[in-house]
């Protein structure tokens, strides 16, 4: 059986130097037996800047940008893009988040056509207020999409069905690898996304709050919180679930 691995970067794969190179090697030993999904909140461009910094293992996809974009061996994903664009109108959505002064937008690096990304410095309860109010204008102009939230500070717009849960999913059937040979890995708001999914997940013990919150509330049997941080958690959770 066919093993997949989707893992976050920041804060998860990334983030120990020791334990990335003691997985790394890991994983190369036995690189055979699975499928490697990075997927990451970064731009395909960033994504590929960090993996030679920190010579991490070439992935066999890289999910990027939230899950608005889907690479293999660097191609983009076209039937993936072509199911985000359905009913995405990113100009009447940049409308609305003008009305937003609260929200700084990022480097044009960070922007896709499937993807608006900013910055919002707010208090939790005052974000909360600004991403409930701007929900709240997309639901009435009629448009399709949702907002992502994480690390207290990057706030993203993607279509409807996009983020890393559901490209993660599309991925599953694509390759068709069952849900308990599937691991998902993470540590911040974005990747909630992927352990909603039928998989079996991974939450690192340096898990932002956003994460914890959620894994208080709708944590199950398939989710293993690591008592080590980034990589070290992974390697947990690889023998928890796996035997590895």
């Amino acid at each position: 059986m066919k093993f997949l691995l989707v893992t976050d970067l920041d804060n998860t794969l990334v983030g120990d130097d020791a334990a990335t190179l003691a997985l790394n090697q890991r994983l190369q030993s036995e690189r055979s037996q699975f499928c490697l999904v990075y997927a990451t909140g970064r731009s395909y461009a960033s994504t590929r800047e960090l993996i030679a910094q920190k010579q991490l293992l070439l992935p066999d996809y890289l999910i990027a940008g939230v899950g608005s974009e889907i690479y293999q061996d660097d191609t983009l994903d076209l039937d993936w893009a072509t199911h985000l664009s359905h009913n995405w109108d990113k100009l009447a959505l940049a409308s609305i988040a003008q009305q937003f002064s609260q929200l700084e937008l990022q480097s044009p690096l960070e922007q896709n056509p499937w993807k608006m990304s900013f910055f919002l410095e707010e208090t939790p309860t005052v974000a909360a207020e600004i991403i409930g109010d701007l929900q709240q204008k997309i639901s009435a102009a009629g448009l399709a999409a949702q907002i992502v939230f994480s690390s207290n500070l990057d706030l993203d717009i993607l279509p409807q069905t996009s983020n890393k849960g559901n490209a993660l999913t599309y991925l599953q059937k694509r390759l068709q690898i069952h849900p308990e040979a599937t691991l998902v890995c993470g540590d911040s708001g974005n990747d909630i996304s992927m352990f909603e999914q039928d998989a079996r997940g991974v939450i690192v013990a340096n898990a932002l709050s956003e994460l914890l919150e959620w894994y208080r509330q709708c944590g199950s049997q398939n989710h293993y919180f690591a008592s080590s941080k980034c990589a070290g958690g992974i390697m947990e959770g690889m023998q928890y679930f796996w035997g590895w």
